[in-house]
């Protein structure tokens, strides 16, 4: 009898399961099919018989006074995804595709309204620990306790429960149906319940915790140095998703407040490799007897990754930039075909959308279904904002800016300033003020020549250096009128969005809604990326919040680079296959003869 009851209840949660079509896979894609079967081996761009060993030394930029990267205040380390694995992790070589590491499959039904992770019974803590639901459960419900940041990101995950000690359920928010949000949850940083249920998360700490990751603490000095080592037991080594990565013994973090200082720092030999964002210093700074030896190489990489935007962005909540009109009169103040010419040397491409470098770009005049929904989501939208099209102030880059400034002169004037004794003049009878706020030296050049560009018009602008902890602090309470920053997009956006641009988001402390955006249309457009039910509604929703905020003129744009522009010292090896979204720094090691020649070469 007992026999028959269990195969009756098992039939019934078969046909239950069949009913509600429940997919069970090793790894989930936002864009398609997955490209590695569940029998893979490991990713197509590493080499699974790469050596281990040496160490890697990288610049860091600001300073540490902790090793909590959840709490909302103090500055935590970066590069704390050696220390903690998530759920599932990316390919490299897809748009938008992840797979198991700490879940080893995952389960979710048609309608996306929950997803269960089946944990690796192997996952373990660095101190031996095992790694349970548990964990995952008090994971979700500390991070998102502790950082308004996280609670905001993962506000459409209901609730977090055990549903056995190697199984997690995940719930969704009722009537939600994105396919984001098995991968939203899956994303989740896994930390120590048995460490952390004795501490208080919300707080910046030095304690060091036990890790899952590859890479755990093994020394600091605060504010200046950190180092990880390679933990040789790591549970999750022989993982296909692992397979030749995590290839360094060390890695060893120097932090630097000058971005300057820096890079003599690495033409010295004191650090082994950067990413350069400066389109300058590429130009005309990566020269040098080191190069010419051919101990430096020095690589431009094309690459398909959004480029989201980059610029001066606007605290709408500070008078006067509460006005369109002055917000869109300083772009006419800012000469970028001047700046990109003459301090980058033409380096850079102009971020024109808020999805730059992708097909979620929506060009200088919206596709019609795009312009229909514009008037969906804003009744009282006009044709400029659906049928005219968008198109950045723009010069010949000669310095002679003197048409754009007098058409920056009447939108002042037609939001009621005027020029009054050489000074732009609001109806109180107060000039005009403008402030931004930094902690980086390298953009100096491009203010300076925004300055003088206001000043030729009457308008005060001054530039506020911070040091980067004070800096830090004053984004997070949006205490600034301006800043110079960058929002970084996915190929494939979701519930991120609501982080930048929604209303919820305008007055959080934390939040990348940097100018303050509070906008119906632009709520609703970021509700319906959210919960997109498939990859062409994406696409057109996210054109369409691209021409609203484009309009709102938030930002003013600069520049960026479609491809890597990388340099190293000549001790790496790497496979002869480069992944299409990344660098692929991951699975390159070390080879001890090249490391052996520099090192008989240069004094460090």
């Amino acid at each position: 009898m007992n026999k028959l009851l269990l195969l009756i209840c098992a039939l019934c949660l078969f046909f239950s399961q069949a009913e509600a079509g429940i997919t069970k896979n090793h790894g989930f894609s936002l864009t398609g099919e997955l490209k590695y079967g569940a029998d893979f081996r490991h990713f197509d761009y590493v080499n699974p018989n790469a050596p281990k060993g040496g160490t890697l030394r990288r610049a860091m930029y600001g300073t540490f006074d902790s090793f909590n990267p959840f709490a909302p205040k103090g500055l935590a380390i970066k590069a704390t995804g050696y220390l903690y694995d998530s759920l599932l992790t990316s390919s490299s070589d897809e748009a938008v595709s992840y797979y198991g590491l700490i879940a080893e499959t995952m389960e979710y039904p048609d309608d996306y309204s929950w997803v269960v992770f089946n944990l690796r019974p192997e996952a373990r803590w660095s101190d031996g620990t095992p790694l349970t639901a548990e964990d995952v459960v008090f994971s979700f419900e500390k991070i998102t306790e502790a950082s308004p940041f996280y609670s905001n990101y993962y506000n459409l995950i209901t609730k977090a429960e055990a549903v056995g000690r190697h199984s997690v359920k995940f719930h969704f928010k009722k009537g939600e149906t994105s396919r984001e949000l098995p991968l939203i949850a899956g994303q989740l940083s896994i930390i120590p319940k048995h460490f952390w249920q004795t501490r208080d998360l919300s707080k910046s700490s030095l304690d060091i915790p036990p890790v899952s990751g590859a890479y755990r603490i093994a020394s600091y000095e605060i504010g200046k140095r950190v180092t990880f080592e390679r933990i040789k037991d790591y549970w999750g080594e022989k993982l296909p998703v692992n397979a030749g990565q995590n290839n360094f013994d060390a890695i060893v973090f120097e932090y630097f407040r000058d971005q300057t200082v820096a890079f003599e720092a690495f033409k010295a030999g004191h650090f082994d490799f950067t990413a350069e964002s400066s389109g300058r210093r590429w130009y005309r700074g990566y020269t040098g007897k080191y190069f010419d030896m051919g101990l430096i190489r020095k690589e431009e990489i094309p690459h398909k990754n959004p480029q989201g935007m980059k610029g001066i962005v606007f605290n709408t909540a500070v008078k006067p930039l509460d006005s369109v009109l002055v917000r869109k009169a300083l772009n006419y103040a800012y000469d970028y075909d001047w700046i990109n010419k003459n301090i980058y040397f033409d380096q850079d491409k102009r971020h024109d959308s808020y999805f730059s470098n992708s097909e979620l770009a929506c060009g200088s005049v919206p596709p019609a279904a795009v312009a229909a929904l514009i008037k969906q989501v804003k009744p009282d939208a006009g044709d400029g904002l659906m049928k005219t099209p968008f198109k950045l102030p723009s010069t010949d880059g000669s310095g002679n800016n003197r048409e754009n400034l007098k058409t920056a002169v009447q939108l002042f004037e037609q939001a009621g300033y005027r020029i009054v004794n050489g000074k732009m003049t609001g109806k109180d009878g107060r000039s005009l003020y403008l402030e931004i706020s930094t902690s980086s030296k390298t953009i100096e050049k491009e203010l300076m020549t925004f300055k003088k560009a206001l000043e030729r018009i009457g308008i005060d602008f001054y530039i506020r250096y911070l040091d980067s902890t004070q800096f830090v602090d004053k984004v997070r309470s949006k205490d600034y009128m301006m800043i110079y920053t960058t929002v970084r997009q996915s190929e494939s956006p979701g519930n991120e969005q609501r982080n930048m641009w929604h209303s919820e988001a305008a007055d959080e402390a934390g939040s990348r809604n940097y100018a303050r955006i509070k906008d119906p249309a632009v709520d609703r457009l970021v509700n319906m990326i959210i919960n997109a039910p498939d990859r062409k509604s994406l696409v057109t929703y996210s054109k369409a919040l691209d021409r609203v905020l484009l309009n709102g003129w938030y930002f003013i744009p600069a520049g960026y680079s479609d491809r890597y522009r990388i340099a190293y010292w000549d001790k790496f090896g790497k496979p002869a296959k480069m992944p299409e979204y990344s660098f692929g720094f991951g699975s390159w090691w070390i080879e001890p003869g090249k490391e052996k020649k520099i090192d008989s070469l240069i004094k460090r």
